[in-house]
């Protein structure tokens, strides 16, 4: 999957479902320092994702101070050719950056994805072997 690097970030697109919709995402960042994947909200406000009894609230902690975001299940997130399938996903806002969300590596390490910088790509490991 090719990359777009802009701003300093490495930009890609995803499609999450939930609850028989779905959206595609173009503007999400590939972040190896980030725990968690994160999605903003109002990216995803007509999928009817939102806050609801029952889900993980999370507070994070970054160099501007702390936020507050939720943890749900979702149907299904997918990269490039990789789906996974019934994924958490943490939701909140995310201010000052022009981004969708951002995939961490809780979806990085599981899909065993591997960085291409020199090409700007998000390689399976599949896709590694054949370029080789």
């Amino acid at each position: 999957m090719q990359l777009i690097f802009e701003d300093g970030l490495l930009l890609t697109t995803i499609e999450i479902g939930y609850k028989g919709k779905r959206k595609v995402l173009n503007r999400v960042a590939i972040d190896s320092g980030a725990s968690h994947s994160f999605i903003d909200i109002d990216a995803v406000y007509e999928l009817g994702i939102g806050y609801e009894s029952g889900d993980q609230l999370i507070r994070h902690y970054g160099i501007g101070g702390s936020e507050f975001s939720f943890s749900k299940r979702i149907d299904y997130v997918k990269i490039g050719g990789k789906t996974f399938r019934q994924v958490s996903l943490d939701f909140g806002i995310l201010k000052a950056f022009n981004i969708q969300g951002l995939i961490g590596l809780d979806i990085l390490k599981s899909g065993e994805f591997v960085l291409d910088m020199k090409h700007l790509k998000l390689l399976t490991n599949d896709e590694k072997a054949l370029a080789q």
